[in-house]
Order: structure tokens, then C-alpha cells, then sequence
């Protein structure tokens, strides 16, 4: 009995190496041409939050997205003003309806009246969406194109007078909000580490399994990738993992 709890301890306490990774590395591509006015290449190997890297030419956006503003208030003041016309037309119309002193035609013009000041309203709203769609859209190309970054600025491929197309490389950044560990594990020994808790260093961590792939690794033939996700650890470091 000792001699097979000696042999599973052995087993439970089996140590893994593994380099401290960033969780995703995001590949940050350009999503219009366009000329790179800005390219905070200081930035590159540190730690920022919500921090400007590149800033691609918006100079056309910025005028096409005040033009859009000024029409969306324009007709904004033109739709109060047809639906108060509107509102008269109807009023009109109701009256003229019930009358016995009004032919059917003098009723059937007024019907069309309020009926053409109404579709001229639901026109008008119509034209409001499309122009807040457009106005939605410009701003929502101005703020890709100020691209504003958290985690570790890994590198920074373009540099300011630079002119991109869409789907260019610009950036590498790291997620830091999480880590992840990578070890193979001998495929005889995955079920000995499940629901068991990562200690990290000889240290209990809030590491856990995220996943198990299940078919051997093409280099370690023999083992089964496991990914471990957690945080806490410094960046780069190699750990030792064990599962008790």
C-alpha cells in the first residue's frame, strides 16, 4: 500500500516546464487606406492602457461626419415641421369626412392631401436612418483608424509618412488580462492531472486546464498539448507546473 501511494504521489507531483505567455497575441491589420500620420513606436515592448499606437489620415471622415451631423439636424427640424403639417391634415380630414354638406370628391381630395403630407413624413424619417446609419458607420471608421491599444506592444510595423491598404499589418499586441501555459503531457498521464490543482513553482495558482487536445502533438508524439490559463506570473518566465 505505501509503495503504490509512493508511486502515485510521483506521479500527482510530476513537474512540467512551461514559458509564461500572453493569452492571444492580436494581429492588428489596417481597415482602410490611407496615409499613417502618427506611429508611437516608443510604445513598442511595454505595458499601455487605452494608449493611441497608430493614427491613419480620418481628415476626409472627420468633414464627411460634420456634414453628416449638420443634415441629421436640418432634417430633424424639418420632420417636427411635417409632423405638425400632418397633424393638420389629419385634424382637417377627420372634419371633412362626417360632413353631409361635402361631396365625395371634396373628401377623397382632402384624404389624399393628409395621405401625401404623411408619406412625405415617413420619407423624410426614412432619409434620418440612412444618414444616422452613414453617421454611425464614419465615426465608426474614424475610431479604427485611431487605433487605441491595451496590453503589451509587441511591435509596430509602420512608421509615420507610411501609406497602408486595407489588411496591412500595422501592429502585434499581447493580451495581458489573462496568461497561458503550455505543456505536453504523456498521454498514459492525462487522466492523473484532471480536476486536480495547478501549482505553479511549488505554489498553489488559480491556473486551470482551459483545454485538452486530444490528439498527439505533431513534434511530441507521445503527448497531448495541454493549455493552462491563470494569471499572476511575470511575462516570459519559465515555471515549473504540477498538478496535486
Amino acid at each position: 500500500m505505501k509503495k503504490l501511494l509512493f508511486l502515485l504521489s510521483v506521479v500527482l507531483l510530476f513537474g512540467y516546464d512551461a514559458k509564461v505567455e500572453p493569452y492571444e497575441v492580436y494581429k492588428i491589420k489596417a481597415p482602410q487606406s490611407g496615409e499613417v500620420l502618427v506611429s508611437n513606436k516608443n510604445l513598442e515592448s511595454k505595458f499601455v492602457t487605452n494608449k493611441l499606437i497608430v493614427k491613419i489620415d480620418d481628415t476626409k471622415d472627420k468633414i464627411n461626419l460634420q456634414n453628416l451631423k449638420n443634415q441629421i439636424a436640418v432634417l430633424k427640424e424639418e420632420i417636427k415641421n411635417q409632423e405638425q403639417i400632418v397633424k393638420r391634415k389629419k385634424s382637417i380630414y377627420e372634419r371633412y369626412k362626417n360632413l353631409k354638406t361635402k361631396s365625395q370628391e371634396q373628401k377623397d381630395l382632402k384624404f389624399y392631401d393628409y395621405m401625401g403630407a404623411l408619406n412625405q413624413l415617413l420619407n423624410m424619417k426614412s432619409q434620418l436612418s440612412n444618414l444616422q446609419a452613414q453617421e454611425k458607420t464614419t465615426l465608426d471608421n474614424i475610431n479604427k483608424k485611431n487605433i487605441k491599444v491595451t496590453g503589451y506592444v509587441n511591435k509596430i510595423y509602420v512608421t509615420a509618412g507610411d501609406y497602408v491598404n486595407p489588411g496591412v499589418l500595422v501592429a502585434e499586441v499581447d493580451d495581458t488580462t489573462k496568461q497561458k501555459l503550455t505543456i505536453y503531457v504523456p498521454i498514459d498521464k492525462i487522466d492523473s492531472i484532471l480536476n486536480k490543482d495547478v501549482y505553479i513553482n511549488g505554489k498553489l495558482s488559480d491556473f486551470k486546464i482551459e483545454k485538452v487536445w486530444s490528439l498527439p502533438d505533431s513534434k511530441y508524439i507521445t503527448s497531448y498539448r495541454v493549455d493552462l490559463v491563470g494569471k499572476g506570473l511575470r511575462f516570459g518566465d519559465i515555471v515549473k507546473v504540477e498538478f496535486k
